[in-house]
């Protein structure tokens, strides 16, 4: 399983997903939509800033200081949304409102709304890179993150496939089907240059 698909499918659980509606007001249904839109986006822009000698180091004490544990929806829960209102002010820079206005219309879900959920986002994110990237070669059931790679055709792949599959009824929570297809993901992503 690709770095994506593990984090989509914790950032997706049924609890998680009820914990980032009852924070920004939206459905289970718009959350899918928005976390499954959102986080290649944001690992995309967080790669790109990671590709420069600075912005590498920047990540690295970024991980450092974000190492929450329990599980995603407590994280959800707890995540201090001043935080991630810098580092998504971080990650997409001058990107941010119009990744914030098309996540926006992809989900259904204000400014506002998808403003509350990436702020939410953004810390768990960082803690989850964080758990990945310190894991032990003896736990290889978790992907190992390599930053400098991006992301590549593969987890653009895995991704539309995971989501071909969730929209074809073989998800085990056909609830948080998202109306959301690859292009909706390749406009997106354009945005980010």
């Amino acid at each position: 399983m690709s770095l994506l698909e593990t984090l989509l499918q914790s950032m997706t659980s049924a609890s998680s997903l009820d914990t980032m509606s009852k924070r920004t007001g939206g459905n289970n249904d718009q959350m899918a939509t928005l976390i499954t839109a959102a986080l290649p986006i944001l690992l995309k822009a967080l790669t790109a800033n990671a590709s420069t000698q600075s912005g590498a180091a920047s990540l690295q004490k970024a991980l450092s200081q974000h190492q929450e544990t329990g599980s995603i929806a407590e994280q959800f829960e707890a995540a201090d949304t001043a935080d991630g209102a810098k580092i998504l002010q971080h990650i997409l820079g001058g990107n941010s409102s119009s990744v914030m206005n098309g996540l926006s219309q992809q989900s259904g879900l204000s400014n506002d709304q998808v403003g509350s959920a990436l702020s939410a986002m953004a810390p768990v994110l960082l803690s989850s890179l964080s758990a990945a990237s310190g894991q032990r070669p003896a736990q290889p059931a978790r992907p190992a993150i390599d930053l400098s790679d991006g992301i590549d055709a593969s987890d653009i792949m895995g991704f539309m496939q995971m989501m071909s599959s969730a929209q074809g009824g073989a998800s085990r929570q056909p609830q948080r089907q998202a109306s959301f297809d690859g292009s909706d993901l390749l406009g997106l992503l354009s945005m980010l240059k």
